[in-house]
């Protein structure tokens, strides 16, 4: 569901670019302002070429590459919340652009070299991530998600975790992006419901109830999503989370069976610990309840990851750790 446009932009003119350059004008010392003719040389005019998905292109300035964002609406509330937030879970702002013709916005990232999650999981490349890699990107989203809830005043939440919006460093290290819908402030209330089916919270979709507990929510889904290499929502309409019933009932030994055939297969070819995944399974149900009260919290949620024994790569004889990947 896409955001409306509001404020300023959309109708052109300087005095519109004076009065947006006004409203960011706490940003102004800690951002680099870019030239329009800057990003148009990066992009080759905005070039379907550098398109990397949605409205979000790949260009190169001073020799450093960006991501660079081109907003349909007014970015001032996205770049008053991102100017409170650092963190290394974090995909950083480094700058920002005001196009003096027709007042359009840009915000320009770091460029994260492995593109998205969801590419990784379900896109169609020869190799897929073994589950030490799997469980240290759960626990870089959960580290930058405890960050924006509980370091920030006020808290910070984001509305719109999924696996697009988690990106991959040259390390496979996760960073969390696209704060365009992330609200300052909780337990509020808003008619205006946008997000993306399979990852919004019920409260949320009933109510328009807004509180941490619905990245709670958005994040025990993309644990599923790593776990079992499918998507938030299947072709029928069908959401994931719903399909977790019954899976971790009974004997050991039947919660192990179960698991096994929920599981992505890439992991249980790789004959990864069950008990980490048991545990990680346990913690992504606990995760989707639909009574956010029953959620843990972030740090709840970067404690219990933290405790598998799986969370580093195991040093090999020689001293070199193995591949993140499996190839298929």
């Amino acid at each position: 569901m896409e955001k409306p446009e509001k404020g300023l932009l959309g109708r052109g003119g300087k005095g519109m670019e004076v009065n947006l350059m006004a409203d960011v004008s706490d940003c102004l010392d800690k951002y680099r302002v870019f030239g329009i003719e800057e990003l148009v040389n990066a992009t080759d005019g905005f070039s379907e070429s550098c398109l990397i998905q949605g409205s979000v292109y790949k260009g190169c300035i001073d020799g450093e590459v960006y991501a660079i964002k081109k907003m349909k609406w007014n970015a001032c509330e996205e770049l008053k919340i991102l100017q409170k937030v650092n963190h290394g879970s974090l995909v950083k702002l480094e700058g920002f652009c005001i196009d003096p013709e027709d007042g359009n916005c840009y915000l320009i990232y770091e460029y994260v070299d492995n593109g998205s999650l969801h590419s990784w999981l379900h896109g169609n490349k020869n190799e897929k991530l073994n589950w030490k890699t799997r469980l240290r990107i759960a626990i870089d989203i959960a580290n930058g998600l405890q960050y924006i809830h509980e370091h920030t005043r006020p808290r910070v939440v984001h509305k719109d975790i999924k696996s697009s919006n988690i990106l991959l460093d040259v390390n496979m290290r996760a960073k969390i992006a696209n704060f365009g819908l992330a609200k300052s402030g909780c337990n509020a209330i808003t008619m205006h419901i946008v997000g993306t089916q399979g990852y919004i919270a019920p409260e949320y979709l009933a109510d328009g109830v807004v509180s941490t507990k619905m990245d709670v929510f958005s994040f025990g889904v993309v644990l599923l999503e790593l776990i079992s290499g499918k998507e938030a929502i299947d072709e029928e309409g069908k959401v994931l989370w719903a399909k977790t019933n019954g899976i971790l009932e009974g004997r050991e030994e039947r919660k192990t069976k179960k698991l096994k055939e929920w599981m992505d297969e890439v992991l249980v070819e790789d004959s990864c610990s069950m008990d980490s995944i048991l545990n990680v399974m346990t913690l992504a149900i606990a995760c989707v309840h639909k009574e956010p009260t029953k959620r843990p919290s972030m740090v709840d949620i970067v404690y219990t990851l933290c405790k598998s024994d799986e969370m580093f790569y195991d040093i090999s004889e020689d001293g070199i750790p193995p591949s993140p990947l499996i190839a298929r």
